[in-house]
This record gives C-alpha cells, structure tokens and sequence, in this order.
C-alpha cells in the first residue's frame, strides 16, 4: 500500500477513515470531525509536510500526523490504523515515515503515546522506542462537586478576545520545565481558542486584581453518543504556587462543563506528579486507565 503526504484534496478521505475508526453519533460526529480537522490547521503543524496517509483503492487506511516541537527539540507522533492492519508491516512503514521526517526537521527525540493497544507497544519497542511516561487517564462523574470559594482578592473570569497574550505568558511560564511541554505562541493560543470543541466561555482565568494567577483550559471530546468535558490543561503560576488556587481553578471549571450537561468530565496527567493526582483524587476523579508515552532517540 503506498504511504502519501497529505494535501487538501484528500482531506475528506481522512476524515471519512478517521469516524471508521470511532462510534460518533451525529452531534458527536460533527464535534469529533470538526475538531481533527481544524487542528491540521495550528500554526507551525504543516500538515503537508508532516501527514502522511496510507491508502488503498483510492482509500485512506492508516495516518500519522507528526507535531513538531523544535524549540525543545522533539516531535510527537500521532496516528491511526485499520483495526485489521494494526501491528502488521503497514502501521510501522507509517511510524518510519514520520521517523524519517523527524530526523529531517532536526528533532532530537521522537515521542508517541500508546493507550490500550498492546501490538503497536511491541512494535514501537522492536524498532527502538522505550516507554518513559506513564500518564493516568481519569474519570470524574459523581452528583455534586464540592464546595469551594474563591480566594478574597481574586476573581475567576471566562477568556476574552484580547487575553491571547496574557494567557500565553501564564502557560508558558507555569509548566517552563515540566516534562514534554513546548513553549506555545500567541497564534497557537488564538488558534486553539477558536477551535470547535473550545469556547471562550470555557479557558477559565484566575486573577489576583489585573494579574494572571493560573487558568484551566476546558474543552469538548465526542463520547460514542453523548459529548465529554476535558479539563486540558491547568496552570498556577510559579509566584502563586502553594496557595490553594489550583482547586479553586479546577472546581470552577469543573462547574463550567457541568452547566453543559456532559457525560462525564476528564483528564490526563503524569502518575509521578504527586500533588497532581493527590488534587484529582480529592475532587472526586477516579483512575479508569494508563496511557504510555514512549520515546525514540534521533541523535
């Protein structure tokens, strides 16, 4: 089967093999479609240069998307098979594809994650791959979400067009150092905001007066018939840390995706950050799952 790059002519072939691969009912399928799509479009992603398709017939039946992250030296891979060509040679020539571009754009590791799919696991780890991250899916979907008030002097507020820059600075700042996170640009933070599965309503803020002191990033995600809120990504600033605000922030976002009647409410995040899943455990979220992040030296 011949492996070719990506252009817009051949984009509602993908689309149609990305909702093979899901049981989207039609909200679900609208929200699931709509959002892979308009995320080939971040800035600096590429995607005729870094999406490769697999096709057969005339039919896409397998893709990898690489996301470059230069500024801290790497690349994530992204990808999906037919269920009846997982682990065979086809999925791997898709994973030395994206390798080979890797190499080519000056990555010096390789990063994808794997969740529940034992045969690509073992591929990855004959050709090279070692697991380094085990990151912990979880659940939240109880009645009632604790009490929790906000701080005196500080106020939670919805993003506003405008707080790219702010909000760029805050994320950049409270996760400077931590484990496969790439510095974001204002574009990327204005590009994301207008994505479908994100709504202003939905990045949350905390400020202290005119001051950022952390937000939380929520989104959407298709859930077989019904929609799932995610909290993405939440950060304190490093000058706010210790105080409690983190739970404030979360819960209020929490509330937020609540008020859109979603099934339940997810997220991810690194099993050895402690105080991270000691924060989740506490509000309710349960452990339903382990992705693991698996890693490719390129240089």
């Amino acid at each position: 089967m011949p492996i070719v790059n990506f252009n817009s002519s051949r984009m509602s072939g993908l689309l149609e093999f990305i909702e093979s691969l899901n049981s989207w009912g039609p909200q679900s399928r609208e929200l699931g479609l709509g959002t892979f799509q308009q995320s080939l479009g971040v800035p600096g992603l590429f995607p005729e240069d870094n999406c490769f398709l697999l096709e057969e017939g005339g039919r896409v039946r397998g893709f990898s998307l690489l996301f470059p992250e230069l500024p801290i030296g790497r690349s994530v891979l992204e990808m999906g098979i037919a269920r009846d060509l997982e682990g065979t040679t086809q999925e791997l020539e898709l994973v030395r594809r994206s390798v080979d571009r890797a190499r080519a754009i000056g990555a010096r590791v390789a990063h994808i994650c794997v969740a529940g799919n034992p045969s690509r696991a073992k591929m990855l780890e004959a050709e090279g791959f070692s697991r380094v991250r085990v990151y912990w899916d979880m659940v939240w979907s109880q009645d009632e979400l604790p009490d929790q008030e906000v701080p005196p002097g500080f106020i939670v507020r919805s993003y506003q067009p405008g707080d790219a820059t702010d909000l760029t600075e805050a994320q950049n700042s409270a996760f400077e150092g931590s484990w496969g996170f790439c510095p974001n640009t204002v574009d990327q933070i204005e590009y994301r905001s207008q994505m479908p599965n994100t709504s202003n309503q939905g990045i949350l803020i905390l400020n202290d007066g005119d001051k950022t002191a952390g937000y939380c990033w929520t989104c959407l995600s298709p859930l077989n018939e019904s929609t799932r809120g995610v909290i993405g990504m939440i950060g304190v600033v490093p000058e706010y840390r210790g105080r409690g605000i983190s739970r404030t922030i979360l819960l209020a976002s929490m509330e937020y995706l609540r008020s859109l009647d979603v099934a339940d409410i997810s997220l991810q995040v690194d099993g050895s950050n402690t105080p991270a899943t000691r924060l989740y455990t506490s509000v309710g979220f349960e452990k339903v799952g382990e992705l693991h992040w698996f890693e490719l030296l390129l240089s």
